[in-house]
């Protein structure tokens, strides 16, 4: 009996361990992404790089490899063991991280980046997947919304130990510091979690046969209108938060004239508080609202864009960081409230065996667009306005470490940055017309 009881506690307690792993999990990959920008005032001046380079390196060659890979190995978590995937794929980006010390040139630097984007490519679809087997449709989008609070964790971690191992020990080490703890991750993943049953708490007539084809996938997806508008709102809202927040550290270095602990300090803030903050907010809302009207899930997140684009605005605006800090803050946790509504909408609109992919295509869009572009976008659109204030070649005047100290390079830069991420703060009210777009459907696209 006792044997039983003891039986029946580790049961119940699975689900608590296998969410606790999978935060760990959005943690290491969060703090393996956000890394680099919080190194990037360092990074800018050894290797001499320009922001538009920098975005690159923080936006589009991350995102080419994740995104061109997360479908197809997607497709492998819908029919493979996918424990034993997460563990691979976190092995993958911690030894690509921990190499990206070794960097010697912007070139290097970019291709261990695209290795980092091919190994978390497989974790948002496993996670997703794997939650949502885990939970009934109705607290589907909580429980994203908890897993995802280990991307919270991971930027708090990722901007604070990040700036300050970046000032004390160099960005060369940091590196190293930050990819290693993820290789017992992986090992933990192999060793104490289970591939679990799909489709527990779905028909079970949905389950039964093969996969659907990839274009028997698309062909479904297609035919759902709220899908392609959620696929498009949630590109453009990664668009918005990627290419501001990223560029944070480098905005309150040139801004604020803070140091680059200072700086990853409040980006770590700013990021772990409004993501944390935000994804619950949006996850928990919309199934409390949801179980009213499924529109919530998509009402809520386009009247949280609406709000969130002028309030990115004032807070880029602002003079003093003290009063900067918390308007940015509100803004990106508004932002934020897209992630649960948008991947527990989505689960809800397809089959279990569809539900990786379907996400990956999300995720694709996400990426693509979002993490791709956005930082990209940033970075060519703070070089073109700095060169326009710079009184001379801004390129080659202001590139690499000796240019700290000339003073017109500072204004320029520190103007170029604010008018960028101004500009950019608008795309989350193109965001928000997809996302009341979407709530025109969503209740018919839902199965």
């Amino acid at each position: 009996m006792n044997g039983h009881g003891n039986g029946s506690r580790r049961t119940e307690g699975y689900p608590v361990w296998m969410m606790a792993m999978l935060m760990l999990v959005a943690l290491s990959s969060f703090i393996d992404r956000v890394i680099v920008a919080t190194l990037g005032p360092a990074i800018k001046a050894d290797l001499g790089i320009s922001d538009t380079q920098f975005g690159l390196l923080t936006g589009l060659a991350f995102a080419l490899l994740y995104t061109s890979a997360g479908i197809p190995v997607a497709r492998l978590a819908d029919r493979y063991n996918r424990v034993r995937l997460l563990a691979l794929a976190t092995t993958i980006w911690s030894i690509m991280t921990m190499l990206s010390g070794a960097a010697a040139n912007f070139v290097q630097l970019l291709l261990l980046r695209l290795g980092v984007g091919i190994g978390e490519s497989a974790a948002n679809p496993c996670t997703i997947s794997m939650v949502s087997d885990r939970f009934p449709r109705h607290k589907r989008a909580s429980a994203l919304a908890v897993v995802a609070m280990g991307a919270s964790v991971g930027s708090l971690v990722g901007g604070a130990a990040g700036g300050w191992l970046g000032e004390h020990v160099g960005w060369r080490a940091a590196f190293v510091i930050v990819g290693a703890p993820g290789l017992l991750l992986a090992l933990l993943l192999l060793l104490t979690l289970k591939e679990q049953p799909r489709g527990r708490f779905d028909n079970p007539e949905a389950i039964k046969g093969e996969t659907p084809s990839f274009m028997a996938m698309i062909r479904v997806l297609r035919g759902k209108p709220a899908f392609l508008n959620m696929a498009f709102a949630c590109g453009l809202t990664s668009f918005c938060n990627f290419g501001i927040l990223l560029f944070l550290p480098i905005y309150f270095g040139r801004s604020y004239d803070l140091s680059m602990t200072q700086a990853g300090l409040l980006f770590g803030i700013v990021t772990s508080l409004s993501n944390g903050a935000g994804t619950l907010l949006g996850g928990f809302g919309a199934d409390w609202a949801g179980k009213r009207d499924e529109r919530w899930y998509a009402w809520l997140p386009a009247a949280t864009l609406t709000l969130a684009a002028p309030l990115y605005m004032i807070g880029l605006s602002l003079p003093n960081w003290h009063f900067a800090l918390p308007v940015v803050t509100i803004a990106a946790t508004l932002a934020f409230t897209f992630y649960g509504p948008t991947f527990g909408a989505v689960q809800n609109m397809v089959e279990p065996r569809m539900r990786a992919s379907a996400s990956a295509i999300i995720i694709f869009f996400q990426n693509l667009v979002g993490m791709g572009l956005g930082p990209l976008f940033v970075g060519v659109l703070s070089d073109t306005f700095a060169e326009r204030m710079f009184a001379g070649d801004y390129t080659a005047t202001c590139a690499g470490a000796a240019a700290q100290g000339i003073e017109a390079c500072a204004a320029a830069g520190s103007v170029g940055i604010r008018y960028a991420m101004t500009s950019c703060a608008l795309v989350a009210l193109w965001a928000a017309f997809h996302y009341w777009n979407a709530a025109r459907t969503l209740r018919r696209d839902m199965v």
